[in-house]
């Protein structure tokens, strides 16, 4: 069966510098069949749209002003022949001892799950929890009743949404895949399933930016550890519980890094934001065992989406051809990927399909045009 092949919108430009239109526009013509709406590009969209259209700005989802604006991604997306995978991440929702804080973030958090039909995706992921521990209950008993509650809420809808779970590597109590998997099955429901993301784990679990050999341990003992556990994620995990499976490789630091001077910063996010590579792109230093990671999935019997989730600093180039570069080099990634665990074949000729062509003229013909047929008015265009 022929994976649906996703990136997210933020590993495709800032949106500082990178309109949301340019960035999917870029992802379609690649051979992109998906994506997923990162919050910084949500965010900023919903400014720019309210500003376009004399809106007042939006201060929760599922207000007026960010309806408007999900109707307007559900039109471009709906143009571009591309699915949205899920709006993510919701970050910090999960088991906070303060009852006020709680219970205004599931406020929040349910506003966001109102809008997902209206955006055109079912999905809403949640990272792991990276607030201080002395605002943390650290039970997983706490944290997948915060997880059941929202869940519950996103089954009231027709048909229901989905909330998927992530293992931050930097999580506070969370960190791994199998601990955040303890919290989904504890949480028990079943629009409740676990993202996983092949950066998180080997950046947790395998790999050390601060070493000079850039491994936790010798090659021998840490890929033997790395055998442990992936087969036990393909022992333990049912397939129809994994609802995301997120893929990016990761640089080598020929000269290691250094740890931050400030002790609130979590040591793996440095390298995290600024240095993760699209897979097996060992021109570029490329050196995590994604292969290893995607072999594992795909013998769980998981057949969902596989999405690219890059953060590296070339993404904040200014430059109009960077969504273009990205979105050839994400596909190409995913190709070496798909290759590499024996699905070659599962790739779709999406670039030389003929609506995808007929959007390239028309957009090179009119860009103003066709963000205003979007009700846009303009704001999506570089």
């Amino acid at each position: 069966m022929q994976p649906l092949l996703g990136i997210s919108s933020l590993s495709l430009g800032s949106c500082e510098h990178h309109s949301l239109f340019s960035k999917f526009q870029a992802a379609a013509h690649a051979g992109f069949t998906a994506v997923d709406l990162f919050d910084s590009d949500w965010e900023h969209f919903k400014r720019e749209y309210a500003h376009a259209h004399n809106l007042p700005q939006s201060t929760i989802d599922g207000d007026p002003t960010s309806v408007a604006a999900a109707r307007a991604i559900n039109q471009l997306c709906t143009s571009l022949q591309l699915r949205l995978l899920c709006l993510q991440p919701f970050r910090e929702f999960e088991a906070r001892k303060d009852p006020k804080e709680a219970a205004e973030r599931l406020r929040h958090a349910k506003g966001t799950v109102s809008i997902l039909p209206i955006l055109g995706t079912d999905m809403l992921l949640i990272p792991s929890t990276t607030l201080p521990a002395s605002q943390l209950d650290s039970s997983p008993e706490r944290m997948a009743a915060d997880l059941a509650a929202l869940s519950d809420y996103a089954a009231s809808f027709n048909p229901p949404l989905k909330i998927c779970y992530e293992a931050l590597s930097w999580g506070t109590h969370v960190s791994t895949w199998r601990a955040a998997w303890d919290v989904v099955a504890l949480a028990n429901r079943a629009n409740l399933g676990l993202c996983l993301d092949s950066f998180n784990t080997a950046a947790r679990q395998w790999a050390d930016p601060y070493s000079p050999s850039g491994t936790l341990l010798p090659l021998p003992a840490i890929n033997a550890a790395l055998h442990q556990n992936l087969a036990e994620l393909v022992t333990l995990v049912p397939p129809h519980k994994i609802f995301y499976f997120q893929l990016a490789d990761g640089q080598r630091m020929l000269i290691p890094l250094t740890l931050p001077e400030d002790p609130t910063v979590p040591p793996l996010r440095p390298w995290s934001r600024s240095y993760r590579l699209f897979p097996m792109e060992t021109s570029r230093g490329a050196y995590l065992p994604v292969r290893e990671f995607a072999e594992a999935v795909k013998r769980t019997g998981y057949e969902g989406p596989w999405c690219l989730e890059i953060f590296n600093d070339s993404l904040a180039d200014p430059k109009k051809e960077v969504p273009d570069e990205h979105a050839r080099r994400g596909i190409e990634g995913l190709r070496r990927a798909l290759a590499a665990v024996g699905l070659s074949g599962a790739l779709g000729d999406r670039a030389s399909c003929d609506i995808v062509l007929l959007m390239s003229v028309l957009v090179n013909r009119s860009q103003s045009s066709q963000t205003s047929r979007l009700g846009i008015k303009g704001i999506d265009v570089e």
